[in-house]
């Protein structure tokens, strides 16, 4: 009985005509074509999507730093909240500044790889960069006036503590607290307000 099987089953046997081979074979080519195709497609997609993460991104670097340019322009009269809005701001300005060469990095990467879609997203990296520099250097110009601003209030105080001292010794003088019989005191007194007021003026 097996061998019968065996006999009605290579009967059944045949080889498929070269046509139908070719044909098959032409089939396997289109499938294998359309594969790459849709790969491809996938790709172009991913790298669209990609570039549009990093346009994103290159936006909210901006907007921050016009942010922080805007904030270092502003005038203020409180010179101590000057400080501490100066600080912040520079905290802000450094995290900016980790983004954008982290941001760049990746750009040039992506660029060698998708030439078409990076090179403008490198030239808005350039002008990224060109902002960032604008704002350090307000930034460094800020810092530099706060600095300026607190020796001159230094100064200031120390002349109106001078002044506050002259005023008092006037004082002593219209009140008559110095012993005008006396030649020698009042020479004294006389040659102490001149040291004062020197040192008065100098100041000024």
């Amino acid at each position: 009985m097996a061998e019968e099987q065996k006999e009605k089953y290579l009967g059944l046997y045949t080889i498929l005509p070269s046509e139908i081979s070719l044909q098959l074979a032409e089939v396997a080519l289109d499938l294998k074509i359309y594969e790459q195709i849709q790969n491809k497609v996938k790709e172009v997609e991913q790298s669209k999507a990609m570039s549009q993460e990093y346009g994103r991104q290159i936006q909210k670097i901006a907007k921050d730093l016009t942010t922080i340019l805007t904030k270092l322009k502003a005038k203020t009269e409180n010179l101590a909240q000057a400080k501490a809005d100066q600080k912040v701001l520079g905290e802000e300005l450094d995290g900016c500044n980790l983004k954008l060469i982290e941001l760049d990095a990746a750009v040039q990467k992506f660029s060698e790889q998708n030439s078409q879609l990076g090179k403008p997203l490198v030239n808005k990296i350039g002008k990224l960069t060109e902002l960032h520099q604008q704002t350090l250097r307000q930034a460094e110009n800020r810092f530099s006036k706060l600095n300026q601003a607190a020796s001159h209030l230094e100064e200031y105080n120390e002349m109106l503590e001078l002044i506050l001292k002259w005023i008092e010794k006037a004082k002593d003088l219209v009140h008559g607290n110095i012993a005008w019989n006396s030649a020698n005191q009042l020479r004294e007194q006389y040659i102490l307000h001149q040291v004062i007021l020197g040192k008065i003026f100098r100041k000024m």
